[in-house]
């Protein structure tokens, strides 16, 4: 007996040991909305004290200036953005990011500037698959959408800021809603409520067939960095937190009003109607991704219009229009401008391969639902949870310069599982 124990305890010491998981867990903070805007980040500020000195946001806004301009008026830019960046078109976003500067040092020029250009810049992979649970497919009760999301970009030292915010409405109350984001961001990239889940990504291209519509989408994007209009991730956080002119009207369906008010989910009907209200809506060029428990949406958001496709069963954006895929030649263009405009970015590496990133989750996604399939002897298109998690991991969707990934419920409003990530966590 006691042999037989000794063996078996010497098998268990030569098992080899479960690998690490890439990457760490952001911090997580809860923010009080029913606090004064300006006070809600003064429990976080402590903690990030000295990570966001040390991240050096000026050397990073010199970059980003020299990059995007030149050495020589990217100066200009600077001393300019120092005496008219003072606020962000939300009276509250500003007051919150008031109080961060007041917290943490960073002038307030900084944060406005880091508040503005940041949704612009930005390398990413998002959708939402279905996920089936047990013997359920698609098209049986149990089976729903997960959003995943990989957000990538070249200015590592942000990655020190990433941060997970739980919102609620009261001190101790339930949350209404979860964000991924960077400290001293504070509209939202990626983010998930009861009922729905949105990721922002950067779109390269805009609508260039006038000389008046190039000039209208120029003058947007000034107007957003002087804070006279919001910017695209406010767009989202008035969304995500229901404080949104998209949204339509609380008193329009007491019906569904009563029943969003009592499971605090927000309704198809009412995410339809939001987008529809969204397409026409001037913003800059990006790609928004939102997912409902049994649809994800793609938007194809231009100046003051845009496209949309749906899908019940799987659909995703990069950093190209559908348009692109038909004819590559297009994207190679853009890359190629963006390597001599974005280089400090590293945004034209991020779009000349966002076709592979394309072709490489569509065949892992392909490959999963057959095999589901085949194992279950179904006809339904789901995957199980553990597939999707393979998808987010897979170094052509994660990689060097992929900062955070998360999969999101839209169903539960919740965050299922996140990672942040060092440059070195990809190197072989």
């Amino acid at each position: 007996m006691a042999d037989h124990q000794r063996s078996s305890d010497q098998s268990r010491r030569r098992r080899p040991s479960k690998k690490p998981e890439k990457g760490r867990l952001p911090a997580k903070f809860t923010v009080d909305l029913s606090q004064p805007p300006r006070a809600r980040y003064n429990h976080i500020t402590p903690f990030f004290q000295r990570v966001i000195q040390a991240t050096d946001l000026a050397g990073i806004f010199k970059d980003l200036t020299n990059s995007l301009a030149g050495p020589n008026i990217g100066k200009i830019a600077r001393y300019v953005a120092q005496l008219l960046l003072r606020r962000v078109r939300s009276n509250e976003e500003t007051e919150e990011l008031r109080g961060i500067s007041q917290g943490s040092g960073v002038p307030m020029y900084l944060l406005v500037a880091f508040n503005a250009l940041l949704d612009v810049l930005l390398g990413c992979t998002s959708g939402g698959v279905r996920v089936g649970s047990g013997l359920r497919g698609h098209g049986e009760e149990g089976s729903r959408i997960v959003h995943l999301r990989t957000l990538d970009w070249g200015m590592d030292p942000l990655r020190n800021l990433i941060v997970e915010l739980d919102f609620v409405r009261s001190e101790g109350g339930p949350v209404v809603a979860s964000v991924v984001t960077y400290f001293g961001y504070v509209g939202v990239l990626t983010g998930v409520r009861k009922g729905l889940s949105m990721s922002l990504n950067f779109r390269g291209r805009h609508d260039t067939s006038t000389w008046w519509k190039e000039m209208a989408f120029r003058w947007h994007q000034a107007m957003v960095v002087l804070g006279f209009r919001p910017s695209i991730s406010t767009v989202l956080r008035q969304i995500l937190l229901e404080n949104s002119p998209f949204l339509p009207e609380k008193g329009h369906d007491c019906a569904d009003r009563k029943k969003d008010e009592t499971q605090g989910i927000i309704s198809e009907d009412k995410v339809a109607t939001m987008i529809s209200n969204l397409l026409p809506s001037p913003s800059t060029a990006a790609y928004l991704i939102f997912c409902t428990p049994q649809f994800v949406r793609v938007v194809e958001k231009d100046h003051c219009s845009g496209t949309v496709r749906s899908s019940e069963t799987f659909l995703a954006a990069y950093n190209h229009d559908r348009s692109d895929e038909e004819d590559p030649a297009q994207l190679e263009s853009m890359a190629e401008h963006l390597a001599q405009s974005q280089a400090a970015c590293g945004m034209a590496d991020l779009v000349s391969f966002s076709l592979e990133r394309k072709e490489r989750l569509d065949q892992m996604w392909q490959e999963s639902a057959a095999s589901r399939r085949r194992r279950l002897k179904s006809s339904g298109d789901a995957v199980a949870m553990a597939d999707v998690l393979k998808f987010v991991k897979d170094s052509e969707i994660s990689n060097e310069e992929t900062h955070y990934a998360v999969l999101m419920d839209p169903g539960t409003g919740e965050i299922l599982w996140r990672r942040a990530y060092e440059e070195e966590d990809f190197i072989l």
